[in-house]
């Protein structure tokens, strides 16, 4: 088999690193060969059960339409950084000129989708709702799918096989999403496999769940999850032994260079052509939702051994990425930025809570598709003391997540007067953010919190108990979204201006003293 060749656009040497271990890429351009699909997302909340029928009705707040499958690998890609072209198929219908919309708005290359008059876009309708009257758990209600799996008529594979080919010539490597829905037949995997192998590309392929793994014999790497690996094989996956015999087992049988088979839980295990093998245990994570995990994967570990970096590297950040995906509701890219945060080294993994607020904005839409409530409070917090100790504590337990609001330098001067802030606002951030009560930390240069509150959206306001009997700045804004503001109890004695004032008097009479 032709060993693979790192494309005239590739990667830096796997030494290369950005600053936060992520390497140092140059484009790439990929082609993707799978089905596509419109993830659609209706989200509401669920207060009451129907009189017409045992079930829940779900009162709709808003839609999310999103590429699935093979685009949702495109979306990620695009994300990290490459060049992406795609080869797939969807109906001459409404949802079909969405999806190819969505894609050129990504800078996705669409001229090898074709139009299938015989069969429909696919489509996914999801419900989620919050079920409980705190409004903290949002869940999957309902799945809808529209879809034909019958396997593509003679015609179309030819024109499918045509494009391929053509695509193939300007591509540096192949990623293959197979949900087995009709589209890669047994000649257009061929077709992609074999014409990958031709040009020293690499070919990197998820697949169906089915008993004859064959079909993708001579592809570079498989990326199967335990229970499709298990139906490929007829092992068990219990233990590391049967992984690695399963993994070693396709690699030997198939001619590939390298199987990475996703264990969920229990993380990755690598075999690779020549008898090294790798576990990549599963970082700690909460897990909320598996959708797109294994796209995710075939993306990350896809796009890296593209681009030339060890199989073992690239199954590394990709079960970091795969770890990201689950504590997220629905479908969410994987950026370079999220990698970049996630990888930085623990001793600063408080400072991944300080966001610009455009950050912040996405970090937030995340929280609340998890269904967690969002608490906000603000100040300049110049010299932290007991009472900010209590008064975060105090925020912390109004809700789920809990958003800092910190005054700039320039705003501080502005509220306190001239020698104020004592420290500068990247200083202030950082001590904020090594609190454990502390969540997100945006600063903002405006001396009224207005506007970072719009852009935060609280469900719940914080302020000191010293402001109760008057208006504080987002109160109207919050109540009229349904929220409500909250007065902390203020600690008697404690304020930074009397801190301040105390120590200049100590230092005036030890000077005098002295």
């Amino acid at each position: 088999m032709a060993r693979r060749k790192t494309p005239s656009s590739s990667a830096h040497p796997e030494s290369a690193r950005h600053e936060h271990g992520l390497p140092a890429l140059k484009p790439l351009r990929v082609l993707v060969a799978g089905e596509v699909i419109l993830d659609r997302y209706i989200w509401g909340d669920v207060s009451r059960i129907s009189p017409e029928a045992p079930i829940p009705i779900l009162r709709v707040q808003r839609r999310e339409e999103k590429p699935g499958n093979a685009g949702f690998v495109m979306a990620n890609l695009r994300a990290l950084g490459a060049d992406v072209s795609a080869l797939s198929v969807v109906g001459a219908d409404r949802n079909g000129s969405l999806l190819r919309e969505i894609f050129a708005d990504l800078g996705i290359d669409t001229r090898s989708i074709l139009i299938d008059p015989d069969r429909p876009t696919i489509v996914k309708d999801r419900m989620l709702g919050s079920v409980q009257a705190a409004h903290r758990a949002t869940q999957q209600l309902l799945r809808v799918d529209e879809e034909d799996p019958s396997p593509l008529k003679p015609q179309r594979e030819r024109e499918l096989i045509a494009h391929l080919k053509a695509e193939l010539r300007n591509c540096d490597g192949v990623l293959i999403s197979d949900i087995d829905k009709g589209m890669l037949t047994p000649a257009v995997l061929r077709a992609l496999i074999d014409g990958g192998r031709a040009r020293g590309i690499p070919v990197i392929v998820d697949p169906r769940r089915t008993e004859d793994f064959s079909i993708y014999r001579g592809a570079t790497a498989l990326t199967p999850n335990r229970h499709e690996t298990e139906v490929a094989t007829g092992m068990r996956l219990t233990d590391r032994g049967a992984w690695r015999k399963a993994a070693e087992t396709l690699v030997r049988k198939l001619g590939l260079e390298a199987c990475l088979i996703t264990l969920d839980r229990d993380g990755m295990y690598l075999a690779e052509r020549g008898g090294k093998d790798t576990y990549v245990s599963t970082a700690p994570r909460e897990v909320y939702d598996v959708t797109g995990a294994g796209d995710v994967v075939l993306s990350v570990f896809g796009m890296f051994s593209i681009a030339g970096l060890g199989f073992s590297s690239a199954a590394t950040i990709a079960n970091l990425a795969a770890s990201i995906e689950v504590t997220r509701i629905g479908t969410e890219v994987i950026t370079r930025e999220d990698l970049a945060r996630a990888l930085s080294p623990a001793h600063a993994s408080y400072e991944r809570k300080i966001h610009s607020a455009d950050e912040l904005k996405a970090a937030l839409d995340h929280e609340r598709r998890a269904g967690r409530r969002i608490a906000f409070t603000n100040g300049c917090f110049d010299l932290l003391h007991a009472g900010h100790i209590q008064s975060l504590a105090f925020a912390r337990a109004q809700a789920d997540v809990l958003v800092v609001g910190l005054n700039s330098d320039r705003s501080v001067r502005q509220l306190k007067g001239a020698g104020r802030p004592i420290y500068p606002a990247a200083e202030r951030a950082r001590i904020l953010a090594a609190l454990e009560a502390v969540d997100y930390v945006v600063v903002f240069e405006e001396t009224r919190a207005e506007k970072i509150i719009r852009a935060v959206k609280p469900d719940v306001l914080i302020k000191g108990e010293d402001w109760r009997g008057k208006q504080v700045d987002g109160q109207a804004f919050v109540e009229s979204r349904g929220g409500r503001v909250a007065l902390a109890p203020i600690l008697g004695g404690r304020s930074t201006s009397a801190t301040i004032d105390r120590m200049s008097s100590r230092a005036r009479a030890e000077k005098n003293g002295a």
